[in-house]
């Protein structure tokens, strides 16, 4: 089971977007809007990534009224947490990245 489960876990960071949406999440929760706003994407985008970042167990979601935030899952137990904390230890330089912080702390 666990060689399958890393195996989806490196096949959902295939994707530019949900890569995005991990270092975006680095360090700090945000709610859809906040993703879509940074990222430039839109709710149905980031609702369909989040939606498979989450049934992998990548992501965390906690609602509070009518928002939901989510989380980084960081369990460095659990091989979804050692690859999510390799990402974004280990390519803070990515362009796009870099570009998705800096949009980030002018929308802030």
């Amino acid at each position: 089971m666990q060689l399958k489960m890393i195996r989806q876990v490196f096949k959902a960071c295939g994707d530019d977007t949900r890569l995005r949406i991990i270092n975006f999440l680095k360090g700090s929760e945000q709610t859809v809007k906040g993703i879509c706003d940074t990222l430039q994407i839109t709710q149905t985008t980031a609702s369909k990534h989040l939606a498979k970042l989450r049934l992998l167990r990548m992501v965390k979601d906690a609602r509070v009224g009518n928002l939901v935030y989510y989380t980084l899952n960081t369990n460095k137990h659990m091989p979804q947490g050692k690859i999510i904390n390799f990402i974004v230890s280990n390519f803070k330089d990515v362009r796009a990245f870099k570009d998705d912080r800096n949009r980030s702390v002018k929308t802030a």
